[in-house]
């Protein structure tokens, strides 16, 4: 337990960090319906409701689901409601394929001290934390390369150059973009806000489903379990009775985009079968609870363990230890924390979904290795997109990829496969998913570069040579790019900018990158009385329990879904090396239920 001083420093230090907190947080009226005292509709209970609301009982409907975005600044929309952004002078921004093709490249430099887990987990979490509503209508506003005449009105398809060194040679015109739902303002004159489907707190929803109706659907309503099937010694989700989508998605889970790939499935799966692994032993240490106590307490684990391995294993990687230290973001010793605030709005910033996660995608290779033997077998990334198909005969395939392959280097580089291929069938050419991805910015009226730099306290650039000196490696040719497509430097979409930007000491992000994922998870701790270690609340653990909850790490529970596995490294994060060497499943430490018996 730490000490009164101890306690007083972070409690002083969080005051000033909830100062800077609020200040970036989008400012929402109370939910309606409440009493004076706004508890009316928060009951007191140590469960989180499925949903998500109730992490601040002054506000209920802070980080529900089914809510608009929180941003860090306001929109930049031409007419100040809904229009695409222009630039200074009053043109429009150029094509997003253009800026996809001609200013990233597609350089693929492996990371040594990555594991593909990485950008998978990150995947999963920015899934966790934000899924758009209307992203995945069927919307045609271009079809088969062409504009469709008498267009809906949500079209905003990407147009394709006359010249694109591609898609030209194939008579395609645009790529298919319909724009996001948005929820009308209260007044006249205030700017749309997208609406985010999924809860806004770190609380496995990709797994859970957000609403009641859907975490049913996903409940065997027996034993405290979720819905699985058993072959081959080992469970899978129930095939959905809708049958299956486009995508080959034939089974029954929250959220579809948890089987883009063989491999992001497999970090849906390693949380379905932890759930299972967590009900079937806490049935047996308390026989006489029920089922909806059972699911309700292995739920509460599942999810405490998830948001330990999110701030103390995966995000030291991406931010640095120290960094988040000194930042409120984690914190040394035992015991409780007491960063927790009613008053801080946990809804996820639309910059972590619509602009971090689509940077980090950077790291994802164009090909995915199988270990056979001795043997490495490549595939095309884009020939396991959206096939699942071979998910349950070739898993252990996958499952040793990720934690062997290596993740691309976090830089302004995507691979070919990523910008061109994507989802193309028997198609010669598919989906250039970082040019639908800035479409998407554009969609949500993301300001401009320089004036979320300026919110982060960093100074603004005048100059192309100023901007040009902050990065990596000095690069001429990138900055006679930009000049060509953004007329000033104040120009500069916020993904463009940042983009090139040198990494802070110890972490793999650029100054104004690091400023928003800060503030993203500074929101999803602070904001969440349900947070795994928070003292004092409904659903605080005890302070022993908790001691059980941060012996886990990812490797111990790849080693319950699959135990197959003999031997894993420690930090699945991180590949296998001296200082961390494969070790029995047996040897890495997993939380003791006994702490959990009635």
């Amino acid at each position: 337990m730490r000490t009164v001083q101890r306690t007083l420093i972070n409690v002083i230090v969080f005051a000033i960090a909830v100062g800077r907190v609020q200040a970036w947080s989008v400012t929402k009226p109370p939910t309606t319906g409440t009493t004076s005292d706004g508890t009316a509709t928060c009951p007191s209970s140590k469960y989180r409701p499925i949903d998500s609301s109730c992490s601040s009982r002054l506000n209920p409907g802070w980080g529900k689901a089914d809510e608009p975005y929180a941003r860090m600044l306001p929109p930049n929309y031409a007419d100040g409601i809904s229009s695409p952004p222009v630039m200074t002078n009053g043109s429009a921004y150029v094509s997003a394929r253009t800026i996809s093709f001609n200013v990233f490249s597609i350089d693929e430099v492996p990371d040594p001290n990555n594991t593909l887990v990485n950008i998978f987990f990150l995947q999963a979490i920015g899934n966790d934390l934000s899924a758009p509503a209307g992203a995945d209508d069927p919307v045609e506003c271009c079809v088969d390369g062409q504009i469709v005449p008498n267009a809906p009105n949500r079209c905003y398809p990407v147009s394709i150059p006359d010249n694109d060194a591609l898609y030209s040679w194939f008579n395609i015109t645009c790529l298919n973009y319909a724009r996001l739902l948005t929820r009308t303002p209260a007044q006249p004159s205030q700017p749309v806000q997208q609406i985010n489907r999924a809860s806004s707190l770190l609380d496995l929803s990709f797994v859970y489903g957000s609403t009641v109706s859907q975490s049913n659907s996903l409940r065997a309503f027996s034993g405290g379990r979720l819905l699985a099937v058993r072959r081959n010694g080992m469970e899978w989700p129930a095939l959905d009775p809708a049958g299956c989508t486009e995508t080959n998605v034939c089974y029954l889970v929250a959220d579809k985009r948890s089987y883009q790939f063989p491999m992001s499935a497999t970090m849906h799966l390693l949380f379905l079968r932890e759930h299972n692994r967590l009900a079937n032993q806490l049935r047996l240490i308390n026989p006489g609870w029920t089922d909806e106590v059972l699911f309700q307490e292995a739920r509460r684990i599942n999810i405490a363990q998830y948001q330990h391995i999110v701030y103390y294993e995966y995000l030291p990687g991406v931010l640095g230890r120290e960094n988040m230290i000194s930042n409120g973001l984690i914190y040394e010793g035992t015991g409780f924390t007491s960063d927790y605030s009613p008053l801080q709005d946990p809804s996820s910033l639309g910059e972590f979904g619509g602009v971090l996660v689509p940077f980090m995608q950077t790291q994802l290779p164009g090909s995915i290795n199988l270990y056979i033997n001795d043997t490495v077998q490549s595939l095309p990334l884009s020939s396991v997109a959206g096939n699942v198909i071979t998910l349950e005969s070739m898993f252990a395939l996958y499952f040793v990829g990720l934690t062997t392959q290596s993740t691309n280097r976090m830089d302004s580089s995507f691979s070919i496969e990523w910008k061109n291929f994507m989802y193309r069938g028997y198609d010669p050419l598919g989906k250039d998913l970082l040019a639908l991805d800035i479409q998407q910015m554009r969609d949500f009226g993301f300001a401009r570069y320089n004036d979320y730099r300026s919110r982060c306290g960093l100074s603004r650039f005048a100059t192309w040579e100023a901007y040009n000196a902050t990065f990596k490696v000095v690069c001429p040719k990138t900055i006679d790019k930009l000049r060509l497509y953004y007329p000033t430097v104040d120009d500069l979409d916020l993904f463009v900018g940042a983009a090139f930007e040198e990494p802070i000491a110890g972490s793999l992000l650029g100054p104004t990158f690091f400023c928003l994922f800060k503030q993203q998870f500074l929101a999803s701790r602070a904001g969440d009385r349900y947070f795994f270690e928070a003292g004092g609340q409904d659903g605080s653990f005890s302070a022993a329990q908790l001691n059980e909850i941060r012996k886990i790490k990812l490797s111990r529970l790849m080693c319950n879904a699959f135990p197959t596995t003999p031997n894993i490294q420690p930090s699945a994060f991180c590949p296998a090396s001296v200082d961390n060497s494969p070790a029995s499943c047996n040897s890495l430490p997993v939380p003791n239920l006994q702490l959990w018996r009635a």
